[in-house]
């Protein structure tokens, strides 16, 4: 799960990055309120505690492509 969390950042890095308005607005909707609540620990991984159902739902259900 931390390593799918890591890919909706980038992912949503990239549909920032696009410029397309649509994109980012879904975003900011859906999925930014969300990773600004997940905390990092000191050694810098994800601290699990801070990750809600939405966040942790989205990284997993989401069909990531290499």
């Amino acid at each position: 799960m931390e390593s799918n969390l890591y890919l909706v950042v980038e992912d949503t890095n990239r549909k920032i990055d696009s410029g397309d308005e649509e994109l980012i607005q879904n975003v900011a909707w859906a999925t930014i309120p969300h990773l600004k609540m997940v905390k990092k620990l000191p050694n810098g991984r994800v601290n699990l505690a801070t990750v809600n159902e939405m966040i942790r739902l989205q990284a997993n259900t989401h069909r990531w492509r290499f």
